[in-house]
């Protein structure tokens, strides 16, 4: 009889069997030409997408567009909407760092595609 973790262990690979045969087939799948991925397929080598993706315009942007930033949510786009308001257009992209809740890291992770 298997101990607790030899038992957990086996459970672990034949589960981790099943996911790697099913990547695989959906590998397999990918490479023929007329089928295109799911918008939601993990890839192992994700693809720089910031090229691809659409600005977001600091001065005219609504709450629904600034939340398809990266760690912005509701509280974070109301905030960048008041400054607005209460400031006047963002003259800089940088800027956006004066917003209560936006910091370097934040400011550097959509960098990329933020615009005026």
């Amino acid at each position: 009889m298997l101990s607790g973790t030899a038992a957990y262990a086996q459970q672990f690979d034949q589960k981790y069997l099943k996911w790697k045969a099913e990547q695989e087939a959906e590998d397999a799948r990918l490479k023929i030409p007329h089928v295109s991925p799911p918008k939601n397929y993990y890839l192992a080598k994700p693809a720089l997408q910031a090229s691809t993706e659409t600005k977001i315009s600091l001065n005219h942007a609504n709450l629904e567009q600034l939340q398809e930033l990266t760690g912005v949510g509701l509280k974070k786009a109301e905030a960048i909407i008041a400054y607005r308001q209460k400031n006047g257009k963002f003259k800089n992209i940088e800027e956006i760092q004066q917003v209560k809740g936006i910091g370097p890291a934040l400011f550097a992770k959509n960098k990329a595609r933020l615009a005026l």
